[in-house]
């Protein structure tokens, strides 16, 4: 029975990453380097507020041109969340951040969200952790994609697909 039931969540998950489609690519660079090339996938004809909503898949990957430190991802993402978190959010980017490792050339970070399970980081398609609270998906994928990016060029390009 245990393998029947993780068999179907297997296929389910395969079913549900099957609908995502690509809605944007680019380069993340620094100065003159380039870093990540990032990729976003959410389902097709959405506009980015509902792409970043709780009840809507989204993946985003980033693949890496160069070694990076935990140190490198925590200080990049501070500067893409919003500087007051309530206390509940805080502790769930504290979880997400514990779970980072350090990257070298080629490897790949996934951040997928789904609503029945939530946002997993992923390294290389190994599962690193899984946070479930509500909002907080907006918040991650907005360091990329919210009011106030690191990259309002890697904006535009990772949503160009979407609804305006």
């Amino acid at each position: 029975m245990r393998i029947l039931c993780c068999f179907i969540l297997s296929a389910l998950s395969t079913v549900a990453s099957a609908e995502l489609i690509q809605v944007g690519s680019g380069v993340a660079r620094w100065g003159l380097f380039k870093v990540y090339d990032a990729a976003f996938y959410t389902e097709a004809n959405l506009t980015l507020e509902q792409a970043l909503a709780d009840n809507t898949a989204a993946r985003l990957e980033l693949c890496y041109a160069r070694k990076l430190t935990v140190d490198t991802f925590i200080e990049g993402a501070q500067l893409g969340l919003p500087a007051q978190l309530t206390p509940e959010m805080e502790q769930a980017v504290q979880r997400l951040h514990s779970a980072y490792q350090p990257v070298q050339q080629g490897d790949c970070y996934h951040l997928s969200f789904t609503p029945e399970q939530g946002t997993q980081l992923f390294l290389n398609g190994r599962e690193l952790v899984t946070v479930t609270t509500p909002g907080f998906k907006a918040h991650y994928f907005g360091i990329w994609l919210g009011a106030q990016p690191l990259s309002a060029t890697l904006k535009r390009d990772l949503s160009q697909g979407l609804l305006r």
